[in-house]
């Protein structure tokens, strides 16, 4: 009586199955990490251009420091904003002088107020929304 026998693998097929889900599995572990270095590099090169902004915007705030402490910078501040002169200088404050009315095209009209023109914008605007002085 002879054995009854299942279906035989042959040895090369045997192997071949699992040289071919060794390979699978080496595949996919390869992507993974090329995924992560990708990533990381990505990473590290966003990190580099904000280090290099950081030391630039840095650098521009150093040299402002230095300006500020500077006799130059004081003497900007006093002439230009607190109005200062050095001994000896004469301080010339120009005024605007009144420009004329321009004639309203027609069916608008224009409020004219008494007093001097609006030194800055918002007065500007405050007369055209409220048509009353600004506060000073």
């Amino acid at each position: 009586m002879k054995k009854k026998r299942g279906p035989q693998f042959p040895l090369t097929q045997f192997i071949a199955i699992v040289v071919i889900t060794i390979s699978f599995f080496l595949v996919v572990d390869f992507a993974r990490r090329t995924a992560t270095i990708y990533r990381i590099k990505s990473e590290a090169a966003r990190l580099e251009e904000e280090v290099a902004e950081t030391r630039a915007r840095s650098e521009a705030l150093e040299a402002r420091l230095r300006y500020v402490q500077s006799d130059a910078y004081v003497e900007e501040i006093a002439r230009t904003q607190l109005k200062w002169a050095q001994p000896g200088e004469t301080v010339v404050v120009v005024m605007a002088t009144p420009q004329a009315v321009p004639t309203p095209p027609p069916g608008r009209q224009y409020v004219v107020t008494d007093g001097p023109p609006p030194e800055t914008p918002w007065q500007a605007w405050w007369l055209l929304f409220l048509d009353i002085p600004p506060p000073r």
